[in-house]
């Protein structure tokens, strides 16, 4: 009966354990892209005329609000290099990508295809809108 109770509750243990390591959250960095938090994307916008920001969210994120000048393109629709082209046309163009932060993993996704497609300029806003909206920075609701 011992040996059953501690099978028992190592195999509870088990999937205690397995949803913390499915639900990792996005890494802060990414290599090849440079991490730029709230301050940095605000001056990458003031500096950078031919930035293409792209905002990895939802549908419903974005109309409820998203950085200006951001452009709404989800990881999940980013099939192949071809989609990425038709908003960036240069692969030296300065490009950021944001999603909900952390906990939300889209633009790490989406930075890490750009990236092996050869983008050169890839600005990752790791704490994306999570950190955007907790500074209280301007939205555009669309």
């Amino acid at each position: 009966m011992r040996k059953f109770l501690g099978m028992a509750a190592a195999f509870a243990l088990m999937f205690v354990t397995v949803p913390a390591v499915l639900a990792q959250d996005a890494p802060m960095e990414i290599k090849g892209a440079k991490t730029v938090n709230a301050d940095a994307v605000v001056e990458l916008i003031k500096q950078t005329s031919n930035l293409v920001i792209l905002d990895n969210r939802s549908d419903a994120d974005y109309k409820a609000g998203s950085i200006k000048g951001a452009v709404r393109l989800i990881d999940t629709d980013i099939t192949g290099e071809a989609v990425l082209a038709q908003h960036v046309k240069s692969k030296d163009t300065p490009i950021l990508f944001y999603c909900n932060g952390l906990k939300c993993g889209r633009a790490a996704k989406a930075s890490v295809m750009a990236i092996g497609w050869g983008y050169k300029n890839v600005y990752y806003y790791a704490l994306g809108m999570e950190e955007w909206k907790q500074r209280s920075l301007p939205l555009v609701t669309h």
